[in-house]
């Protein structure tokens, strides 16, 4: 009997990443594209997009010799406030194009197939506990870092279906603006976004940096990978930014831990690469911030699935729900 394969995609505020993963939780092939977005002289809906960026996946995969006819279901995992019972995104700060969408009907009139939804950072924490750094840990936190910054609870060795919307704790009371319309969010201070913001506000300033000279001399193009970049050559601007977004993660994660003591914090998402650059910062500030006793017994780890967890993961909770 063939194994079964499912389709996992992450929907998030820059970019779309779509796996096909086994049932024994191995990525068998995988790509990465821009996340569309729709303005009013476009011919296509967002729904349409969507359906066309998975229906170019899949043709994708056939040419790599996989047999698309063996795909079981599809999993979504979407950033922002989802109703998981009635398949329907009610709220993505950073993808308000898809606000109320009925995407799991959506995606199954497209397919035909079996399609489960839920919150990108859930999925992501179900990948951990699947097949990535908390497989043997009953009870931890996942936090992402991509354009936002989303967070998932294991407890007792399942999600934990509360919103857990982390990026969206307030660490500044009268910091700077969130998407979400509320002020000093974590995910406005530790993010991808928040990392391209912190330095165009310092070269707007004048301060000098390299990045001053990338995307042709014009800052307002930087990406998150420029200002990593530049942070492994030495500028020390980009160094700083980093060193900031470590201090506030570090003040989130010990508040979670203070909340929660779970036995784990796992940190991954597009932003995890430049771990160096910030995990010493996280560190002291939660060894400032948390009770002893509580943070000695948590640890904090980095993802076992990089980029790809929430993909993987929602493919994961597709083929247990298609069992």
């Amino acid at each position: 009997m063939a194994m079964r394969i499912a389709v996992g995609l992450d929907i998030g505020g820059t970019n779309i990443k779509a796996v096909i993963v086994s049932e024994d939780g191995k990525k068998v092939f995988g790509n990465k594209y821009p996340t569309p977005s729709v303005s009013e002289d476009d011919d296509l809906s967002i729904e349409e997009k969507l359906i066309g960026v998975l229906r170019g996946f899949l043709e994708e995969s056939r040419q790599q010799g996989i047999d698309i006819s063996d795909i079981t279901a599809i999993g979504l995992g979407v950033a922002g406030i989802i109703d998981t019972k009635k398949g329907v995104v009610i709220e993505s700060p950073n993808i308000s194009a898809i606000d109320g969408m009925p995407i799991r009907d959506v995606f199954q009139g497209a397919f035909s197939m079996p399609v489960v939804l839920d919150n990108d950072a859930n999925a992501y924490a179900y990948g951990e506990r699947w097949n990535g750094a908390g497989r043997e840990i009953d009870n931890f936190i996942v936090i992402t870092l991509g354009t936002g910054l989303g967070g998932g609870l294991i407890y007792k060795g399942e999600i934990y279906m509360g919103a857990l919307e982390i990026g969206h704790m307030v660490v500044e009371p009268n910091g700077r603006f969130c998407p979400c319309g509320s002020w000093g969010c974590l995910e406005s201070y530790a993010s991808g976004r928040a990392v391209v913001d912190r330095a165009t506000s310092s070269l707007e300033k004048g301060t000098h940096s390299m990045l001053a000279e990338c995307c042709g001399g014009n800052f307002y193009k930087l990406t998150p990978a420029d200002v990593y970049k530049m942070a492994l050559e030495g500028d020390s601007l980009s160094r700083e930014v980093f060193k900031e977004a470590g201090q506030y993660l570090g003040i989130g994660v010990a508040n979670l831990i203070n909340l929660l003591s779970p036995d784990a914090v796992i940190i991954g998402g597009g932003l995890v690469g430049a771990w160096d650059l910030f995990i010493e910062e996280l560190k002291k500030e939660v060894s400032k911030r948390a009770f002893k006793h509580l943070s000695a017994g948590t640890r904090i780890l980095k993802s076992g699935l990089q980029d790809d967890g929430g993909a993987i993961g929602a493919a994961g909770l597709a083929l247990r729900a298609s069992s």
